[in-house]
């Protein structure tokens, strides 16, 4: 039981920070992918648009690649 209880906590710890670290690494891809989209349209209204879908997809790829990273290094 306790040792479910320190999977666990290492899971979530692992989760959070390769979360923070996929999310910020994904983010910085997509301002310069949208930056460079962006150039030829109005560039306001495409960047705000682009980040959302940008981001929308990074969260899922984000959170499917840690759940396997994390489950691997247990």
């Amino acid at each position: 039981f306790r040792i479910e209880n320190k999977i666990d906590l290492v899971m979530s710890v692992c989760l959070s920070v390769c979360l923070s670290v996929c999310l910020s690494v994904c983010l910085s891809v997509c301002m310069s992918v949208c930056l460079s989209v962006c150039l030829t349209v109005r560039l306001s209204v495409c960047l705000s648009v682009c980040l959302s879908v940008c981001l929308s997809v990074c969260l899922p790829v984000c959170l499917s690649v840690c759940l396997s990273v994390c489950l691997s290094a247990r």
